[in-house]
């Protein structure tokens, strides 16, 4: 998918004020592009929202230990986080050309940790992305 010069620019700030730099540069790219010319701002913001909250629950989760107490509601609750950020994430997709619905698809819908660990990474991405709008 080509980007705008507008979506380029977000996205050079994004990376630039993110310490570490984007995980999911060309996703996050793709996402905003997608959200900015079908004039999904709602959804956009619910992605960042999830993606937050994937990314707290997983950071949490991080820090324990399978037996502590509290761990196994966390895990649901990471379940359920990102299963919402992927039926975003497809909604979104409605509106891509297939390069990207074969690549969302392979990089975001199936059950491998492969596909966990991406789902951490853009939610870490948008959690940033978040944290820079309450910092301005």
């Amino acid at each position: 998918m080509t980007l705008s010069e507008d979506t380029c620019a977000a996205l050079e700030y994004f990376d630039s004020s993110i310490e570490g730099g984007l995980r999911k540069r060309n996703d996050v790219g793709t996402i905003l592009e997608l959200a900015a010319t079908y004039g999904h701002a709602d959804l956009f913001n619910e992605l960042v929202r999830t993606g937050t909250a994937t990314w707290k629950v997983y950071s949490t989760l991080k820090r324990l230990n399978k037996g502590d107490e509290g761990f196994s509601k966390l895990e649901v609750e990471f379940s359920l986080q990102m299963n919402q950020l992927r039926e975003q994430l497809a909604t979104l997709s409605t509106n891509a050309d297939e390069e990207t619905l074969q690549r969302f698809d392979d990089v975001y819908f199936g059950m491998t940790s492969g596909v966990i660990r991406n789902i951490v990474d853009l939610g870490h991405d948008l959690a940033k992305i978040k944290s820079l709008w309450g910092s301005s």
